[in-house]
């Protein structure tokens, strides 16, 4: 299922309801706003939620995807990556897919020889807009009206062709101010045979106007805000022959993928101007470099392209998204469990200690006694041979050691996979490369998480060996802390992004940073390494870091599932 645009943005949170499984594609057409002014919605978390429906959520830029993100981070409290929002059970993808559009320019020869008789010895600057306040078009034209005045040479030799065609409700108002500009325009540098500002309010015959962007000297978009601007695409293809330039705002989402073109920002007239003036005294071989880059990427990324990428990763996402709720494991009854376990030989038993072992505290830095209940149940497990039981937590080595000091024959796994002590050993072994020992990191996160200490009463930041987290379940204002806490996580991926090292990890009133090498994954492949002959592995966690064992061992069990078809089907073959 394919949604397009802001108007069902609702929807696809509807769909999914209705039909859990349903491979569901989501894409926006327009910008997508910042947090700043998508947080003034009072339907703000419906909106998000709705999209959230989606398997894939597409965008056509860079920066309306890195808005998303942070709204939902500041919004909905969640995790998310560079290309994906991170849910409970599952993650929903997000991706640029910036639209194309083949223009065919046939029936347009008539129409050119009638242009280039018209405005022989002049220049043309084209342009095209819906009449809309985002489009720019009375800068466009005080833009234009700048370049006359800064370089009189052109005057009588250079005109702004603009056509704008219907637009919102309230065009009759910007109408008015546009038809103001083009009167002044007129009046004060036109003549008999010199008209600087051709405004057709018009529709045109489409021939008529590939006519004109092919008979153009430069060709102009100004857009306030807008998506991407497909004219741009029609322009290049209709100038294979005279390779004009193309002169576009840096709001357009389109100027992301035209490099080439020159770049101007349509609330600055002099910079409107000078780049007016730079496409129309530009030379042949710049012209021509310029347009083959432009017209490069218009072939390259087609509607067809734009389309068959967009349902391609559709696909991809929905694969993984099966596989992710195929995670989600039936409940386990107790006889199957009981019988599994009596049945193995060999068990490897992963077990989560804050929130699973033991309730999570205010002040998880100070150490308390493990609960009786829990003592029990680990001497009973490890008093049987066969079981070999890894406590995985985020805390400390040391307080890890404190707080099982009376339980034997237990292996502890601290700092979420940075940290492991085996059993019946006394020293503990650093699961890092040694690169990921490099701290230089340590002083930026410390900056980050004392801005937000100092301006939230009742957190706290706790320094382990390998990690800084920053606590806020003591916050005296706990609604307050959430949202700092949101604010804070906004903060780190764009302060760090992919420049250092390191991951960030929202758990439980918590916010952890830690070396991108570590993962609890970590712990599985090293007792898996040491107990070779485990055949029953049971996992129980709460925590988001346990998410990564979780997926390990899936991604192991349908390893080995495949292995074992691929036998199977080899035998057969061979029989």
């Amino acid at each position: 299922v394919w949604v397009n645009d802001y108007h069902l943005m609702l929807l696809p949170a509807m769909i999914r309801e209705r039909l859990p499984n349903a491979n569901i594609g989501f894409f926006l057409h327009v910008p997508f706003p910042s947090s700043e002014v998508f947080r003034c919605l009072h339907v703000r978390k419906q909106i998000l939620q709705g999209l959230l429906g989606a398997n894939l959520i597409g965008f056509q830029t860079y920066s309306f995807a890195r808005h998303f993100l942070q709204t939902c981070t500041r919004v909905l409290r969640v995790e998310t990556t560079p290309a994906s929002v991170e849910l409970d059970d599952h993650s929903v993808q997000v991706g640029i897919f910036p639209i194309g559009k083949w223009a065919s320019t046939d029936g347009r020869a008539k129409i050119v020889s009638v242009l280039k008789e018209r405005y022989t010895g002049k220049k043309i600057i084209v342009s095209r807009d819906k009449l809309d306040y985002v489009k720019g078009v009375r800068q466009k034209l005080i833009g234009f009206e700048k370049f006359l005045a800064l370089y009189p040479e052109w005057r009588g030799k250079a005109s702004n062709a603009a056509m704008a065609a219907r637009g919102c409700a309230y065009i009759y108002t910007l109408n008015a101010q546009v038809s103001d500009v083009v009167s002044r325009i007129n009046s004060r540098y036109g003549t008999i045979a010199y008209q600087p500002v051709v405004y057709l309010r018009q529709d045109i015959a489409f021939e008529h106007y590939l006519g004109l962007l092919t008979a153009a000297d430069a060709f102009m978009i100004t857009s306030i805000r807008e998506g991407m601007n497909l004219t741009s695409h029609e322009f290049v293809c209709c100038q294979a022959a005279k390779r004009s330039p193309l002169i576009i705002s840096e709001f357009a989402g389109t100027y992301g993928s035209f490099g080439a073109a020159i770049r101007i920002n349509p609330w600055d007239y002099k910079e409107m101007a000078e780049a007016i003036h730079e496409a129309l005294i530009m030379d042949e071989e710049e012209r021509t470099i310029r347009w083959q880059e432009l017209y490069r990427h218009v072939t390259t990324n087609t509607a067809q392209y734009w389309v068959e990428s967009f349902i391609g990763e559709v696909n991809r996402t929905h694969c993984d998204f099966k596989r992710r709720r195929s995670m989600r494991m039936p409940q386990v009854t107790d006889g199957r469990l009981r019988t599994e376990y009596v049945m193995a030989k060999q068990r490897l038993i992963f077990l989560d200690y804050d929130g699973t072992l033991a309730p999570f505290r205010k002040t998880p830095n100070v150490s308390s006694p493990l609960p009786k209940c829990s003592e029990k149940l680990l001497a009973r497990l490890t008093a049987d041979p066969n079981n070999h039981v890894f406590i995985v937590s985020g805390r400390t080595a040391t307080d890890l050691q404190e707080i099982f000091v009376n339980v034997a024959n237990v292996s502890l796994c601290a700092e979420n996979g940075c940290f492991m002590r085996l059993r019946g050993e006394s020293q503990w072994k650093c699961l890092l490369p040694e690169e990921s020992e490099d701290n230089v990191w340590r002083v930026k996160i410390r900056e980050i998480f004392g801005y937000y200490t100092e301006r939230t009463p009742g957190s706290f930041i706790e320094e382990k060996q390998a990690a800084i987290v920053w606590h806020y379940r003591a916050a005296e204002n706990p609604q307050y802390g959430a949202w700092q806490a949101a604010e804070c996580q906004n903060h780190l991926q764009d302060s760090l992004g992919s420049v250092l090292p390191v991951h960030v990890l929202a758990g439980n009133k918590t916010i952890e940073v830690l070396p991108s090498a570590a993962s609890d994954a970590n712990i599985v492949q090293r007792a898996l390494a040491i107990c070779l002959d485990a055949e029953l592995v049971v996992a129980i966690g709460s925590s988001r870091a346990f998410e990564d064992i979780f997926e390990y061992l899936d991604n192991l069990q349908q390893q080995q599932q495949r292995t074992s078809m691929e036998n199977s089907g080899a035998i057969a073959a061979e029989s």
